[in-house]
């Protein structure tokens, strides 16, 4: 909007002004938005940093039991029960509403985890802890997934909120508060104009009389 496309009316100014007033009220309200989302991108990137270490942990000890089992019963028989493993996991996907933004959710049907194959007995014990490791480190790693998709959606959401609070601290309200300016300007000098023409006139009718 500029302020000189603006027909300085007392009606339009009333009407600038009212703009303004909710375009304000607009830009609490973003930055109200962009508070919650730092305070929900907190939290999530914590709770992100913590799984991601168990993960790690698990994963890591889980791969250690499999080269300790590999040196115990050899690379031909962890082969054979990789291949009688049945491939039976499933993961669904569904969305949620966080403030407004969607967020896609990983759920795991914990019923169809690859049952174990082997036994302690028959196969070195480290396989079975490597197995026990690596189903939980999976349910980890699941929630990882899906904290790093949530992060990533606040994360879009946040730099979206900035940009509109930008366009309206650097174009909008200047702009509407340069035409309001321009209006009131333009009216107070027709006032004065006016003030001036009557007290002229008045000046001129004392005389006459």
């Amino acid at each position: 909007m500029s302020s000189r496309r603006v027909l300085p009316t007392k009606l339009n100014l009333i009407t600038l002004r009212r703009q303004l007033r909710l375009i304000k009220t607009i830009r609490r309200i973003l930055e109200n938005k962009r508070e919650v989302l730092l305070l929900y991108l907190r939290s999530y990137a914590s709770e992100y940093e913590s799984v991601y270490g168990e993960v790690s942990n698990a994963l890591k000890t889980s791969y250690q039991g499999i080269l300790n089992a590999a040196v115990d019963d050899g690379l031909t028989t962890l082969s054979q029960i990789t291949s009688s493993t049945p491939r039976t996991l499933e993961v669904g996907l569904v969305t949620k509403s966080i403030f407004g933004v969607k967020i896609p959710t990983v759920k795991l049907n914990e019923a169809t985890i690859p049952y174990r194959t082997f036994s302690g007995i028959e196969t070195s014990p480290h396989l079975v802890q490597s197995y026990d490791q690596m189903k939980d480190g999976l349910k980890m790693l699941i929630r990882l997934v899906e904290l790093e998709s949530t992060i990533r959606s606040l994360s879009m959401e946040l730099r979206r909120t900035q940009r509109l609070i930008n366009a309206v601290d650097n174009s909008i309200l200047p702009n509407y508060e340069s035409s309001i300016k321009y209006v009131k300007t333009v009216l107070e000098d027709r006032m004065r104009e006016e003030f001036i023409r009557l007290k002229v006139m008045r000046r001129s009718l004392q005389r006459r009389r």
